[in-house]
């Protein structure tokens, strides 16, 4: 059994990291650093209450989950590894490519495993679209699209819209977005972004388009804040067929509401998927069950019987790569080569 601490009880901590974490049977959540101690005693009373660094320091945690403000998640790592715990940092790992470099040289120095929480790798429809891929259903691939449009056309008074060092949707909702893409089809050739503040009193980006060019392959990510019919999520098209997908992966709001991740139905995505393949009828094309304790269980195998991580640190770095990119792209309005 693994002791795992969480820094941070915001919306991640709270609502993604402690429910999975509890609903692993080789962790126990031990710690939790927050100044929300009343609401940490009310849900959790056999879990301490301590300041982040008193979570570093503590001699009986195993893993410390980084679920701080995105500004803070490298230094907390750091300070994590070399107090000898393993790290989960919550997305993105950093800010920048040479945190990145650095707590990847942290991780190898100190021996300790770190992860970061790209948790949509295992949404339902991404699920589904690798099967899709992987069995070549489509054909040859040769345009992908997913967006994560919403409509909030007011400003919220919290640090992911108020903050731009390491705020804004590109490092929320983006880093998302840019990791499945990666996780499918690899590091681009190059890359062309066009980012904007779109609402009254935006202080950090609140919408994007970033396209990820290939060789013989188009692939186009977006968000929008002021988009009320968002239209399909994902679409892929290839030389056999084509595939779309509308709404959300279930899990963020099943855990929400406070649906155990042991339920039966957890993961279970009923929203519109269709298939139409070449001189065939549009069918519906079942989705895949989500699967976000996954995560979990991937990195305790990993810290207790040295299974590979399913999200290394290289990969959560090449998220960041993408974005410091889409960043400069947009600066210079043209097109930046990935390496």
């Amino acid at each position: 059994m693994l002791n795992v601490a969480i820094i941070g009880f915001g919306l991640s901590g709270r609502v993604f990291h402690a429910p999975l974490i509890q609903a692993c049977p080789q962790l126990k959540l031990f710690a939790i650093a927050s100044s929300q101690q009343a609401s940490i005693t009310e849900r959790y009373p056999h879990v301490l209450c301590l300041d982040p660094q008193q979570v570093i320091d503590h001699p009986e945690v195993d893993i410390v989950v980084i679920a701080s403000p995105n500004s803070v998640h490298a230094e907390q790592a750091e300070q994590a590894m070399l107090a000898g715990k393993h790290v989960i940092v919550e997305k993105p790992l950093a800010l920048n490519s040479q945190q990145c470099l650095r707590l990847q040289q942290v991780a190898q120095q100190t021996g300790k495993y770190l992860s970061v929480f790209h948790n949509r790798r295992w949404d339902s429809d991404f699920l589904t679209i690798q099967g899709l891929i992987k069995q070549q259903r489509l054909g040859k691939l040769h345009s992908y699209s997913a967006h994560f449009h919403r409509y909030r056309p007011v400003v919220k008074t919290r640090w992911k819209e108020l903050n731009p060092q390491g705020g804004g949707v590109l490092y929320d909702l983006g880093a998302h977005l840019i990791d499945q893409a990666l996780c499918l089809f690899g590091p681009p050739q190059q890359l062309w972004a066009h980012l904007a503040m779109q609402r009254p009193g935006a202080k950090s980006v609140d919408s994007f388009d970033l396209h990820l060019i290939y060789p013989e392959l188009k692939v186009q990510l977006s968000c929008n804040s002021l988009m009320l019919e968002p239209g399909p999520r994902f679409q892929l098209h290839g030389d056999r067929g084509s595939y779309a997908k509308w709404g959300m992966d279930p899990q963020a709001q099943q855990l929400t509401v406070g649906l155990s991740p042991k339920a039966q139905h957890f993961g279970k995505d009923s929203n519109r998927s269709e298939i139409h393949l070449a001189n065939q009828a549009t069918v519906h094309q079942s989705l895949s069950k989500g699967n976000y304790p996954a995560f979990y269980d991937n990195f305790a195998a990993a810290v207790l019987h040295g299974e590979p991580l399913a999200i290394s640190a290289q990969q959560a770095s090449d998220v960041i790569r993408v974005i410091e990119l889409a960043t400069l792209s947009h600066q210079q309005q043209q097109r930046c080569n990935f390496n």
